[in-house]
Protein backbone atom coordinates (compact mmCIF):
# COMPACT_ATOMS: atom_id res chain seq x y z
CA UNK A 1 0.00 0.00 0.00
CA UNK A 2 1.96 2.79 -1.52
CA UNK A 3 0.85 7.25 -0.79
CA UNK A 4 0.18 8.85 -3.84
CA UNK A 5 -0.78 11.87 -5.24
CA UNK A 6 -2.06 13.19 -8.58
CA UNK A 7 0.33 14.41 -11.06
CA UNK A 8 -2.02 17.79 -11.95
CA UNK A 9 -2.12 20.45 -11.11
CA UNK A 10 1.65 20.36 -9.69
CA UNK A 11 3.36 19.49 -12.87
CA UNK A 12 1.48 22.23 -15.60
CA UNK A 13 2.19 24.96 -12.73
CA UNK A 14 6.06 24.30 -11.97
CA UNK A 15 7.07 21.27 -14.94
CA UNK A 16 8.18 17.88 -14.73
CA UNK A 17 11.30 17.71 -12.76
CA UNK A 18 10.64 20.12 -10.13
CA UNK A 19 7.13 18.79 -9.63
CA UNK A 20 8.07 14.91 -9.04
CA UNK A 21 11.22 16.14 -7.44
CA UNK A 22 9.24 17.57 -4.46
CA UNK A 23 6.97 14.83 -4.72
CA UNK A 24 9.55 12.43 -3.99
CA UNK A 25 11.03 14.58 -1.49
CA UNK A 26 7.68 15.04 0.68
CA UNK A 27 7.01 11.28 0.70
CA UNK A 28 4.77 10.12 -2.09
CA UNK A 29 5.86 6.76 -3.69
CA UNK A 30 3.40 6.47 -6.55
CA UNK A 31 1.56 9.00 -8.91
CA UNK A 32 -1.96 9.15 -10.73
CA UNK A 33 -1.30 10.11 -13.64
CA UNK A 34 -2.89 12.54 -15.45
CA UNK A 35 -2.84 11.64 -18.89
CA UNK A 36 -6.08 13.62 -19.52
CA UNK A 37 -3.77 16.87 -19.41
CA UNK A 38 -3.43 16.51 -23.11
CA UNK A 39 -6.68 16.28 -24.41
CA UNK A 40 -8.46 18.81 -21.51
CA UNK A 41 -12.55 18.72 -21.43
CA UNK A 42 -13.04 22.17 -22.92
CA UNK A 43 -11.23 20.85 -26.35
CA UNK A 44 -13.58 17.96 -26.25
CA UNK A 45 -16.89 19.72 -25.54
CA UNK A 46 -16.41 22.89 -27.46
CA UNK A 47 -15.12 20.75 -30.56
CA UNK A 48 -11.58 21.27 -31.07
CA UNK A 49 -10.20 17.80 -30.46
CA UNK A 50 -9.94 16.60 -33.86
CA UNK A 51 -6.00 17.09 -35.30
CA UNK A 52 -5.45 18.41 -32.16
CA UNK A 53 -4.28 15.70 -29.60
CA UNK A 54 -1.06 13.41 -29.35
CA UNK A 55 -4.23 10.30 -29.44
CA UNK A 56 -4.85 10.17 -32.63
CA UNK A 57 -0.86 9.14 -32.81
CA UNK A 58 0.44 5.54 -33.23
CA UNK A 59 1.85 4.23 -29.50
CA UNK A 60 5.39 4.86 -30.56
CA UNK A 61 4.62 8.35 -30.80
CA UNK A 62 2.47 8.42 -27.65
CA UNK A 63 5.26 6.98 -25.56
CA UNK A 64 7.38 9.16 -27.42
CA UNK A 65 4.98 12.50 -26.26
CA UNK A 66 5.20 11.38 -22.78
CA UNK A 67 8.79 10.63 -22.21
CA UNK A 68 9.95 13.62 -20.90
CA UNK A 69 7.62 13.46 -18.09
CA UNK A 70 7.93 9.33 -17.64
CA UNK A 71 11.89 10.09 -17.66
CA UNK A 72 11.46 12.59 -14.18
CA UNK A 73 9.09 10.04 -12.97
CA UNK A 74 11.15 7.10 -12.87
CA UNK A 75 14.33 9.33 -11.91
CA UNK A 76 12.44 10.09 -9.02
CA UNK A 77 11.62 6.70 -8.15
CA UNK A 78 7.91 6.72 -8.11
CA UNK A 79 5.48 3.90 -9.40
CA UNK A 80 2.69 5.26 -11.64
CA UNK A 81 -0.22 3.19 -9.82
CA UNK A 82 -3.30 4.30 -11.51
CA UNK A 83 -4.06 7.20 -14.84
CA UNK A 84 -6.74 9.62 -15.37
CA UNK A 85 -8.23 8.97 -18.91
CA UNK A 86 -9.44 12.27 -20.79
CA UNK A 87 -12.97 13.29 -20.31
CA UNK A 88 -15.83 13.56 -21.05
CA UNK A 89 -16.41 10.89 -22.63
CA UNK A 90 -19.79 12.21 -24.26
CA UNK A 91 -21.52 15.12 -25.22
CA UNK A 92 -24.71 15.27 -25.62
CA UNK A 93 -26.61 15.95 -28.92
CA UNK A 94 -23.05 14.72 -30.69
CA UNK A 95 -23.10 11.07 -30.75
CA UNK A 96 -19.43 11.53 -32.67
CA UNK A 97 -17.92 12.58 -29.60
CA UNK A 98 -18.42 8.85 -27.74
CA UNK A 99 -17.08 6.77 -31.06
CA UNK A 100 -13.98 9.09 -31.03
CA UNK A 101 -13.05 8.98 -27.28
CA UNK A 102 -13.29 5.13 -27.32
CA UNK A 103 -10.74 5.08 -29.66
CA UNK A 104 -8.97 7.58 -27.29
CA UNK A 105 -9.55 5.37 -24.34
CA UNK A 106 -7.76 2.51 -26.36
CA UNK A 107 -4.89 4.53 -27.04
CA UNK A 108 -4.78 5.11 -23.12
CA UNK A 109 -4.57 1.26 -22.63
CA UNK A 110 -2.03 0.79 -24.68
CA UNK A 111 0.15 3.11 -22.71
CA UNK A 112 -0.85 2.07 -19.90
CA UNK A 113 0.27 -1.37 -20.66
CA UNK A 114 3.81 0.10 -22.14
CA UNK A 115 4.40 1.73 -18.80
CA UNK A 116 3.37 -0.44 -16.59
CA UNK A 117 0.27 1.48 -15.21
CA UNK A 118 -2.11 -0.89 -13.67
CA UNK A 119 -5.55 0.77 -13.36
CA UNK A 120 -7.03 3.57 -15.56
CA UNK A 121 -9.61 5.93 -14.60
CA UNK A 122 -12.09 6.42 -17.30
CA UNK A 123 -15.41 8.46 -16.21
CA UNK A 124 -18.75 7.12 -17.36
CA UNK A 125 -21.73 9.02 -18.55
CA UNK A 126 -24.24 10.80 -16.22
CA UNK A 127 -27.61 11.69 -16.89
CA UNK A 128 -27.71 15.47 -16.09
CA UNK A 129 -30.96 17.22 -15.36
CA UNK A 130 -30.78 19.52 -18.06
CA UNK A 131 -30.68 17.06 -20.38
CA UNK A 132 -33.86 16.37 -22.33
CA UNK A 133 -32.20 14.21 -24.86
CA UNK A 134 -31.50 10.79 -22.63
CA UNK A 135 -33.17 8.98 -20.11
CA UNK A 136 -32.16 6.74 -17.91
CA UNK A 137 -31.98 3.86 -20.10
CA UNK A 138 -30.38 5.97 -22.78
CA UNK A 139 -27.51 6.66 -21.02
CA UNK A 140 -27.27 2.93 -19.67
CA UNK A 141 -26.76 2.21 -23.16
CA UNK A 142 -23.96 4.59 -23.73
CA UNK A 143 -21.71 3.11 -21.12
CA UNK A 144 -23.06 -0.26 -21.84
CA UNK A 145 -21.00 1.23 -25.65
CA UNK A 146 -18.46 3.16 -23.73
CA UNK A 147 -17.10 0.29 -21.69
CA UNK A 148 -17.87 -3.06 -23.45
CA UNK A 149 -16.31 -1.25 -26.53
CA UNK A 150 -13.39 -1.26 -24.96
CA UNK A 151 -12.85 -5.07 -23.89
CA UNK A 152 -11.13 -6.42 -27.01
CA UNK A 153 -8.30 -4.21 -26.43
CA UNK A 154 -8.08 -5.17 -21.94
CA UNK A 155 -8.33 -8.72 -23.05
CA UNK A 156 -4.79 -8.99 -23.59
CA UNK A 157 -3.28 -6.87 -21.61
CA UNK A 158 -2.56 -6.26 -17.48
CA UNK A 159 -4.82 -2.81 -17.34
CA UNK A 160 -8.04 -2.49 -15.71
CA UNK A 161 -10.15 0.14 -16.95
CA UNK A 162 -11.75 1.83 -13.48
CA UNK A 163 -15.07 3.39 -13.54
CA UNK A 164 -15.85 6.01 -10.89
CA UNK A 165 -18.43 7.01 -8.73
CA UNK A 166 -19.59 10.64 -9.77
CA UNK A 167 -21.79 13.85 -9.43
CA UNK A 168 -23.24 16.05 -12.10
CA UNK A 169 -23.45 19.16 -11.50
CA UNK A 170 -25.46 20.85 -14.92
CA UNK A 171 -28.78 22.42 -13.20
CA UNK A 172 -27.67 21.55 -9.37
CA UNK A 173 -25.20 18.82 -7.73
CA UNK A 174 -27.02 15.29 -7.96
CA UNK A 175 -25.82 11.81 -8.02
CA UNK A 176 -24.07 10.53 -11.36
CA UNK A 177 -22.82 7.15 -12.98
CA UNK A 178 -22.12 4.60 -10.00
CA UNK A 179 -22.91 6.83 -7.24
CA UNK A 180 -25.82 4.06 -6.40
CA UNK A 181 -23.22 0.90 -5.21
CA UNK A 182 -25.75 -1.38 -7.26
CA UNK A 183 -26.03 0.30 -10.09
CA UNK A 184 -21.97 0.04 -10.25
CA UNK A 185 -22.05 -3.59 -8.92
CA UNK A 186 -24.24 -4.55 -12.07
CA UNK A 187 -22.11 -2.49 -14.19
CA UNK A 188 -18.80 -3.55 -13.35
CA UNK A 189 -19.89 -7.59 -12.75
CA UNK A 190 -21.28 -7.34 -16.26
CA UNK A 191 -18.85 -6.30 -17.80
CA UNK A 192 -16.40 -8.65 -16.62
CA UNK A 193 -18.68 -11.59 -17.27
CA UNK A 194 -18.73 -10.11 -21.08
CA UNK A 195 -14.70 -10.01 -20.93
CA UNK A 196 -14.02 -13.34 -19.17
CA UNK A 197 -11.73 -11.65 -16.89
CA UNK A 198 -11.29 -8.90 -14.61
CA UNK A 199 -10.91 -6.06 -16.31
CA UNK A 200 -12.73 -3.36 -14.61
CA UNK A 201 -12.93 -2.27 -11.27
CA UNK A 202 -13.97 0.78 -9.41
CA UNK A 203 -12.27 4.19 -8.47
CA UNK A 204 -14.10 4.95 -5.00
CA UNK A 205 -13.71 9.12 -5.15
CA UNK A 206 -14.39 9.95 -1.24
CA UNK A 207 -15.30 13.56 -2.42
CA UNK A 208 -18.01 12.80 -4.97
CA UNK A 209 -19.46 10.35 -2.39
CA UNK A 210 -19.96 13.46 -0.43
CA UNK A 211 -21.46 15.47 -2.46
CA UNK A 212 -24.41 12.96 -2.79
CA UNK A 213 -24.44 12.35 0.93
CA UNK A 214 -23.48 8.71 0.42
CA UNK A 215 -22.14 6.82 3.43
CA UNK A 216 -18.83 5.30 3.16
CA UNK A 217 -20.45 2.37 5.65
CA UNK A 218 -23.06 1.92 3.17
CA UNK A 219 -21.21 2.11 -0.25
CA UNK A 220 -17.57 0.47 0.51
CA UNK A 221 -19.07 -3.02 1.60
CA UNK A 222 -21.36 -3.42 -1.40
CA UNK A 223 -18.61 -2.64 -3.81
CA UNK A 224 -16.30 -4.66 -1.56
CA UNK A 225 -13.13 -5.91 -3.79
CA UNK A 226 -14.60 -4.30 -6.61
CA UNK A 227 -12.65 -1.10 -5.23
CA UNK A 228 -9.24 -1.40 -7.18
CA UNK A 229 -7.93 2.30 -7.06
CA UNK A 230 -8.89 5.63 -4.39
CA UNK A 231 -9.36 9.41 -4.92
CA UNK A 232 -9.27 10.58 -2.49
CA UNK A 233 -9.68 14.45 -0.82
CA UNK A 234 -12.44 15.90 0.83
CA UNK A 235 -15.43 18.40 0.78
CA UNK A 236 -18.23 20.84 2.28
CA UNK A 237 -20.41 18.94 0.97
CA UNK A 238 -22.38 21.39 -0.92
CA UNK A 239 -19.30 21.64 -3.56
CA UNK A 240 -16.36 19.47 -5.19
CA UNK A 241 -13.54 21.77 -3.44
CA UNK A 242 -10.62 18.81 -3.66
CA UNK A 243 -9.03 19.46 -0.11
CA UNK A 244 -7.26 17.47 1.86
CA UNK A 245 -8.43 15.14 4.58
CA UNK A 246 -9.71 16.74 7.88
CA UNK A 247 -10.45 19.91 6.40
CA UNK A 248 -14.32 19.16 5.37
CA UNK A 249 -16.52 17.22 6.71
CA UNK A 250 -16.15 13.58 5.73
CA UNK A 251 -15.56 10.72 8.58
CA UNK A 252 -12.07 9.44 7.47
CA UNK A 253 -12.30 6.72 10.55
CA UNK A 254 -15.49 5.09 8.48
CA UNK A 255 -13.47 5.32 5.41
CA UNK A 256 -10.64 3.52 6.68
CA UNK A 257 -12.38 1.05 8.80
CA UNK A 258 -14.56 -0.01 5.66
CA UNK A 259 -11.34 -0.16 3.62
CA UNK A 260 -9.99 -2.53 6.38
CA UNK A 261 -13.30 -4.46 6.38
CA UNK A 262 -13.00 -5.49 2.86
CA UNK A 263 -8.91 -6.02 3.03
CA UNK A 264 -8.08 -2.95 0.27
CA UNK A 265 -4.44 -3.25 -0.33
CA UNK A 266 -4.25 -0.59 -3.35
CA UNK A 267 -2.87 2.57 -2.94
CA UNK A 268 -3.56 6.00 -0.86
CA UNK A 269 -3.99 8.05 -3.89
CA UNK A 270 -5.09 11.67 -3.29
CA UNK A 271 -6.78 14.24 -5.61
CA UNK A 272 -6.01 17.47 -3.59
CA UNK A 273 -5.45 19.63 -6.48
CA UNK A 274 -6.73 22.77 -5.08
CA UNK A 275 -4.54 22.85 -2.09
CA UNK A 276 -1.19 21.49 -4.47
CA UNK A 277 -1.92 24.46 -7.32
CA UNK A 278 -0.16 28.15 -7.85
CA UNK A 279 -3.25 29.42 -8.86
CA UNK A 280 -4.60 28.51 -5.28
CA UNK A 281 -1.18 28.40 -2.88
CA UNK A 282 1.45 30.56 -2.70
CA UNK A 283 4.72 28.99 -4.28
CA UNK A 284 6.56 29.21 -0.73
CA UNK A 285 4.07 27.07 0.84
CA UNK A 286 3.57 24.05 -1.65
CA UNK A 287 6.34 22.30 -0.34
CA UNK A 288 4.54 22.10 3.29
CA UNK A 289 1.07 21.43 2.06
CA UNK A 290 2.78 18.23 -0.43
CA UNK A 291 4.24 16.95 3.08
CA UNK A 292 1.32 17.26 4.88
CA UNK A 293 -0.67 15.46 2.83
CA UNK A 294 2.05 12.68 2.44
CA UNK A 295 1.63 12.78 6.00
CA UNK A 296 -2.25 12.32 5.84
CA UNK A 297 -1.62 9.41 4.10
CA UNK A 298 0.51 7.41 5.91
CA UNK A 299 -2.17 8.19 9.25
CA UNK A 300 -5.09 6.91 6.91
CA UNK A 301 -2.48 3.75 6.30
CA UNK A 302 -2.08 3.30 9.46
CA UNK A 303 -5.19 3.14 10.52
CA UNK A 304 -6.44 0.99 8.01
CA UNK A 305 -3.86 -1.41 8.61
CA UNK A 306 -4.01 -0.99 12.70
CA UNK A 307 -0.46 -0.28 12.99
CA UNK A 308 -1.58 2.40 15.71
Amino acid sequence: MKIGIQSSATTLDIGYAEAYRLFAEAGFESIDWNINDALKPSMITNGTYVGNNVFEKDIEEIIEYFNVELTEIKRNGLEIHQAHAPFPAYVPDKPEVLDYMIEVYKKCIMLCQEVGCKYLVIHGVSLARKDRGNTPESVRALNDKLYTSLIPTLIDTEVTVCLENLFTGAGGICAGVCSNPYEAVEMIDNYNAQAGKECFGLCLDTGHLNLVKQDVRYYIPILNKRIKALHIHDNDGLSDTHKAPYTGTIVWKDFCDELRKIGYNGDITFETFNQTSLKVIDRELLTPWLKLICQIGYRLKNIIERND
